[in-house]
């Protein structure tokens, strides 16, 4: 009986720490996202931002694993965002820099040990001291290297689609819908 019940605890635990988990990489996802499009559009307070997003993200990791999950995740979700809203045209730039200054994650405090007190009261400890400041390079232009990224793209595109002969069909369509 006795192994029964340690056999569930244990199961039990395994399934909270995936789903736990699973809410940590959600939340990294979310931040990364927010992250593109706030460096897409030009954010007033970017820098800010990223800082404490990337704490956030040391932070709350339970492990080294986890925390490079989170960073890939992050990553993506930021260079996604930046991209679609690049492709979209930087439309709604102003609603999204004026939503993205007022974020609660701004009320947040960051200590020198890389603490985190979030604007709800929740503290978050990091598994160990860091400095906080090294986590976000502030002269390290992102915004060139992301539209460096994505000119390439779409020449590479492009060059897809001449190849193919769908360039010149997809032209013509387009000089026919502007003249109707």
């Amino acid at each position: 009986m006795k192994f029964v019940v340690s056999l569930f605890i244990a199961v039990l635990l395994v399934i909270c720490q995936a789903v736990a988990a699973n809410n940590y990489l959600e939340d990294i996802r979310t931040l990364g996202y927010v992250s593109g499009e706030g460096l897409a559009c030009g954010a007033s307070r970017y820098p800010s931002y990223e800082l404490v997003a990337r704490a956030y993200l040391v932070s709350s990791a339970r492990s080294d694993k986890e925390q490079a999950d989170g960073m890939y995740a992050y990553n993506s979700a930021k260079a996604r965002a930046y991209m679609n809203k690049r492709r979209e045209g930087l439309m709604g730039c102003e609603e999204i820099n004026a939503r993205f200054d007022k974020q609660k994650i701004f009320k947040a405090a960051l200590y020198k040990n890389g603490t985190i007190k979030m604007p709800d009261g929740k503290v978050i400890k990091p598994r160990q001291e860091y400095d906080p400041r090294l986590l976000y390079n502030r002269n390290d232009d992102e915004r060139s290297r992301l539209n460096a990224y994505y000119d390439k793209l779409q020449a590479k595109k492009k060059r897809q689609a001449q190849k193919e002969g769908i360039f010149n069909k997809i032209r013509e369509e387009e000089l026919k819908s502007q003249y109707r």
